[in-house]
């Protein structure tokens, strides 16, 4: 008969093992067979009654934003994404029990006749051969164990199983087991299987999504039903059947159940989906928190972020399809973009994108791309000039002038088109951008006074002491600009921006935790004045951001364009008093881009704006106590005599003037650029100031 030279070598161990129980049974002891195999392991493997040490196995670190919605899984080599047992549906616990181990909630964590059976058989072929495992014995493989068939890596098995089960709940270990199996398609754990074959979290799984899970247990590449979804299908309705075998369902439950589609989610694991943004938080952990910083990849953290998701996802979608994409230099789109989006209320970073595509360039520009601003450096400007006490509606007149540059040599600036505007208040120069007003005022202020308000108000990058600085000469990132200007939409505070809400490890303690952080830097009354200045460029038809207008539809904005000499680089930095954003265009190599703040920049931040903010409602600048508004003249500055050209000017108390500008048949330099005392631009500016509580 096949297989019947066998049997002596059976007959022989068996009766070997009877003689040795018949030996310590004449002491008085009772032993069965199964328990003297144990006392045999005992000698071969000795050091298996050591304490077992805790398992470490590297886990996924999820990214959650402000809101808690799941952003981004972050892993090394592993896809592993541990939950705690009431997160594990039960249905998912019986589908697994019924198909691997179905006497697992009522029998030890041991199976004496099937490793008997096992050793025998094994013992007799000189190999293993067979297993007779349970779930114990197989999360102690799993944990501490390699697959080598092997009778010590057996034995081993058994004692690090009847080690677990004394120190474990079958909760416990249903639980582990479950965080640590292998499904397929580089996921471990039912959470990291539940999010790649469906989309969604292990806790809302499904009876067939539970049966089709626990069926892939057994040979993962087998039953990957991405890959063999015919061999998935069978293999998910066997474990329905076993389940209503052992009543844990009904028949028309399983019958349901079998009919239903397999539900694949087609796309890509949820990865980094915001890969820019994770690596502002990465270093920022690295400064805050070294140790998460360091293991942020395999710590199995679950970080609370300052994120706003949707945010972040207009963002991305809006740099990608409004960039000014002309070509490719190495590989890599040019021109490329940068955005940075901040709450001015607390420094929470919403919203980060370092270039087009990261698959294209990983290189995060929002945050180390250090380029000249141009003329949105007239920010810092304006709020050292304002803070100075200079009245509002100061002159300075748009005419040629030179700068001594030292060794007998002259600065001579010029505004963009060679133009000249005559005389100008603030506000008229900022809606015009205009160079030579702005270098006026920066002579008056002098560079190292609006150098400190710069640095106070968020730049870290260091400034030139020199006159050009206010027209941007010297380099900054965009990161850097979403943040000082935060102070004139918050009321005058410096903000610490930040990316970090409260890290969590594994077990779901609260490791870390940062809070915002807020400087006073102006006074309200200064950060007032500023903000509403430059209103200007966007509400007048001649100012130079004027074309993004109707993106924000009426909504309290401030904007400010920059254009980097030689039209290397173009900005666009605006806020609202729910969000500062800044956006930068320019070529990598720092090659002419041939486009202006408004054209490279504008509509990358015009989109961003009007998808971020649409549905939240309008809301203007509080203004604080000590705020006057005056109507004056266009040309003069001074108070409206009532036949001048004029509009409503906000100051600071005790700084509007107090003369009456002169008639009409004096004014100087004849008449105003229509386009800044138009009736449209009046009547929204006025509805703007009557409408500030």
């Amino acid at each position: 008969m096949p297989g019947r030279h066998q049997r002596p070598h059976q007959d022989w161990l068996l009766a070997c093992l009877g003689r040795i129980r018949r030996k310590i049974l004449g002491t008085g002891a009772i032993v069965s067979l199964p328990a003297l195999l144990v006392i045999i392991g005992a000698f071969a493997a000795p050091t298996a009654w050591l304490a077992l040490p805790a398992p470490n196995l590297p886990a996924d670190t999820t990214l959650y934003d402000a809101h808690g919605r799941l952003v981004s899984v972050l892993y090394s080599s592993v896809n592993r994404m541990p939950i705690t047992y009431n997160q594990i549906p039960g249905v998912m616990q019986n589908a697994l029990v019924c198909i691997e181990d179905d006497t697992f909630w009522i029998e030890p964590a041991l199976d004496p006749v099937g490793i008997l059976r096992a050793a025998v058989t094994d013992l007799a072929h000189g190999k293993i051969l067979q297993g007779g495992s349970t779930l114990t014995q197989q999360l102690a493989k799993n944990l501490y164990l390699t697959d080598q068939r092997t009778l010590s890596r057996k034995i081993k098995e058994l004692f690090i199983s009847l080690k677990l089960s004394a120190i474990y709940s079958k909760r416990d270990i249903v639980t582990m087991y479950l965080n640590d199996v292998f499904f397929g398609e580089g996921a471990y754990g039912v959470q990291a299987a539940s999010e790649r074959y469906f989309g969604h979290n292990a806790s809302s799984l499904t009876l067939p999504e539970a049966a089709l899970l626990a069926g892939i247990v057994n040979a993962p590449s087998y039953y990957d039903p991405l890959v063999h979804p015919q061999a998935a299908r069978v293999r998910r309705n066997l474990v329905l059947t076993q389940m209503a075998k052992l009543h844990y369902i009904t028949k028309n439950q399983a019958a349901t159940a079998k009919a239903a589609p397999l539900g694949l989610n087609p796309s890509s694991p949820l990865g980094n989906r915001a890969p820019f943004f994770t690596e502002f938080v990465a270093q920022q952990l690295l400064h805050l928190d070294p140790k998460i910083g360091k293991s942020l990849y395999t710590g199995g953290y679950r970080i609370r972020t300052t994120m706003d998701w949707p945010m972040q996802r207009i963002a991305q979608a809006d740099v990608s399809h409004y960039a000014p994409i002309s070509g490719t230099v190495n590989g890599v789109y040019e021109p490329q973009a940068a955005l940075v989006a901040i709450n001015p209320k607390n420094g929470y970073v919403q919203a980060l994108v370092g270039s087009d595509r990261y698959q294209n360039s990983t290189f995060n520009r929002a945050v180390y791309a250090s380029r000249q601003p141009g003329s949105t450096m007239k920010y810092f400007l304006y709020s050292t000039v304002i803070s100075l006490g200079y009245s509002t509606s100061a002159i300075k007149d748009s005419a040629p002038v030179r700068f001594p540059a030292g060794n007998g040599l002259w600065y001579v600036p010029h505004n963009y088109g060679d133009v000249y505007n005559g005389p100008l208040t603030i506000r008229r120069a900022i809606a015009l951008s205009d160079n030579i007003v702005a270098l006026k005022w920066m002579n008056t202020v002098t560079p190292p006074k609006m150098i400190a308000v710069s640095h106070a108000m968020g730049i870290a990058s260091p400034l030139a002491n020199n006159l050009t600085t206010t027209l941007g000469s010297s380099s900054v990132t965009p990161y850097e600009m979403a943040r000082a200007v935060a102070p004139l939409a918050n009321g005058g505070y410096r903000v610490r921006p930040m990316g970090v809400l409260l890290v969590r490890d594994s077990t779901g303690h609260m490791v870390f935790q940062d809070k915002p952080q807020l400087t006073p830097v102006l006074t309200p009354q200064a950060a007032f004045v500023v903000q509403n200045l430059f209103h200007a460029p966007l509400l007048y038809s001649g100012g130079t951001a004027h074309d993004l207008e109707p993106y924000l539809n009426g909504r309290p904005a401030a904007a400010k364009t920059g254009t980097s000499s030689g039209q290397r680089d173009a900005w666009l930095v605006g806020f609202t008093p729910q969000l500062t954003a800044a956006v930068w265009v320019g070529n990598d190599n720092d090659t002419p881009l041939g486009l202006t703040g408004d054209r490279g920049a504008g509509p990358i931040w015009g989109h961003f704006m009007a998808d971020a903010l649409r549905g939240t409602p309008y809301t203007y600048f509080t203004k604080p106590q000590g705020i006057v508004t005056r109507s004056v003249c266009t040309k003069t500055g001074l108070l409206a005599n009532g036949c001048c050209t004029s509009y409503p000017e906000v100051y600071i108390q005790g700084h509007e003037p107090t003369e009456v500008s002169p008639g009409c048949n004096s004014l100087p330099g004849g008449q105003a650029n229509p386009g800044l005392h138009n009736p449209s631009a009046q009547s929204i500016l006025r509805s703007i100031l009557d409408a500030i509580p």
